[in-house]
C-alpha cells in the first residue's frame, strides 16, 4: 500500500470516529438552565413566571416580589444578542450579567468566549454536562438584585460528569 493510500484511510478512520464521537455526545440540553434558575429564584422568595418568549432556546423568565422585578435571559457567548436582550429589557431601569457565579455590569465577552470553548472542549471530552451559561438580569430601580446569592448558580455550569474532576475549577476572572 502506498503512503497516499494509508494517509487517506488514516483520514477516513478519523473522520468516522470524530462523527461518531459527536453523534454520541448530542447537543447541550437548554431545558437545566430553566429549571436550576427557576428553584434559585423561588429559593429566594420570588415568584415566577416562564414566558413564551424565547432567547438561546431558552425562555424569558419573570420573577416578582413586592417591591423587586427581573427579567431574566440568556446570552450568547460571543455577546451578539446583547442588542436583542437590551431591547426585551426596555421597560427596566438597569441591568447585570451573571456568569460563573459573578455579577457585572456589561459582559465580559473575552472571557465569556474563552470559557465557552474550553466548556465546549470538555463537554465533548465527557467531563461535563452543560457549557457554562451567560445570564442577563434586568431589574427596576428599588430591587437591589445584585446582592442575590449568584454564587449558587455556579453548581448549574459545567456539572462534572465525574466526581474526581469535581474540583478542578479553573476561574477566570
Amino acid at each position: 500500500m502506498s503512503s497516499s493510500g494509508a494517509f487517506r484511510w488514516s483520514i477516513a478512520a478519523v473522520l468516522l470516529l470524530t462523527i461518531g464521537w459527536k453523534t454520541t455526545i448530542g447537543p447541550d440540553d437548554q431545558n437545566y438552565l430553566k429549571e436550576d434558575l427557576i428553584r434559585f429564584l423561588e429559593r429566594n422568595h420570588f415568584n415566577v413566571v416562564v414566558t413564551d418568549e424565547m432567547v438561546n432556546y431558552t425562555p424569558i423568565i419573570r420573577a416578582t416580589t413586592v417591591s423587586c422585578h427581573l427579567q431574566i435571559a440568556r446570552l450568547t457567548h460571543d455577546g451578539s444578542n446583547q442588542d436583542l436582550i437590551r431591547h426585551l429589557a426596555a421597560g427596566t431601569d438597569r441591568s447585570f450579567v451573571v456568569f460563573r457565579g459573578t455579577v457585572y455590569d456589561q459582559q465580559p465577552v473575552v472571557w465569556t468566549m474563552l470559557n465557552y470553548l474550553w466548556s465546549r472542549f470538555l463537554r465533548e471530552l465527557g467531563l461535563i454536562e452543560h457549557i457554562t451559561p451567560v445570564i442577563s438580569v434586568a431589574v427596576n430601580s428599588s430591587c437591589n438584585a445584585e446582592q442575590l446569592p449568584w454564587g449558587e448558580l455556579q453548581g448549574i455550569q459545567g456539572r462534572p460528569v465525574l466526581n474526581v474532576i469535581e474540583h478542578q475549577e479553573v476561574k477566570l476572572g
